[in-house]
């Protein structure tokens, strides 16, 4: 990717108003850092999505294994989750400005928006991999019916959960930008969009890769954290 971006510059094949030279956007990345104050800017930005990501597990975790669990609340739940998950989320700016303001809280809910119902699927998922044989040896040892959820189904699905999770914060900083276009004067996203129209390119992409980076990092967090949780999985062979 590098090599043929440097290529590209090099022949002048692409002006650089369309793709800056990788130094132009070195450079730019250190004088927002050093000079423009971009350190709190991705602080909030973080925030956000950190803020709109654990929000979102913290309800679909419980509602995506319940789902999975009773036939009677998939029911109930899937289509209208089915229905939900294919509304376009930018469609909701214009709403949540309307109904929070343009604080975070607005932004927190676009990027909740963005992956609550896509998580509560991948929860399902998740709980109906759980073998059948794991509940029926419970019951024979005794355990009632009430305690096979906290007691079989948690414990068995948190390999999963934590996985579906590590995607879910993907989705998050995939939806920073959206939830940063509109009314707000802080964050990566609204440097991204102001420097797009001063037609400040470097600075764009500039943005775009600190998003990618903090993207990575959190991936790296999650795998992280997936392999000390769960070293007997073979996943992690």
């Amino acid at each position: 990717l590098l090599l043929g971006w440097f290529c590209l510059n090099y022949f002048q094949l692409v002006k650089n108003v369309f793709l800056p030279p990788i130094p132009d956007v070195v450079q730019s990345l250190i004088v927002l850092f050093r000079d423009e104050g971009y350190s709190s800017d991705l602080f909030i930005s973080t925030y956000r999505v950190m803020g709109a990501f654990l929000l979102s597990a913290a309800l679909a975790i419980p509602i995506g294994l319940y789902t999975g669990f009773s036939e009677r609340m998939a029911k109930i739940t899937e289509p209208f989750v089915g229905f939900a998950r294919y509304l376009p989320v930018p469609a909701f700016v214009p709403l949540c400005i309307l109904w929070f303001g343009l604080d975070d809280m607005g932004k927190i809910a676009i990027i909740f928006l963005g992956t609550f119902f896509q998580l509560i699927l991948m929860i399902v998922d998740v709980a109906r991999e759980v073998p059948k044989t794991y509940f029926e040896a419970a019951l024979t040892l005794g355990i009632k019916k009430t305690g096979l959820f906290f007691r079989v189904l948690l414990p068995a699905s948190m390999p999963g959960i934590i996985n579906s999770c590590r995607i879910a914060v993907g989705w998050a900083w995939t939806y920073l930008v959206v939830a940063e276009i509109a009314g707000a004067t802080s964050g990566l996203g609204y440097r991204i969009m102001e420097a797009q129209r001063f037609i400040q390119t470097p600075k764009i992409f500039a943005g775009i890769i600190v998003i990618g980076i903090l993207g990575v990092a959190t991936d790296f967090l999650f795998k992280a954290l997936y392999r000390y949780l769960f070293p007997w999985n073979e996943s992690n062979k």
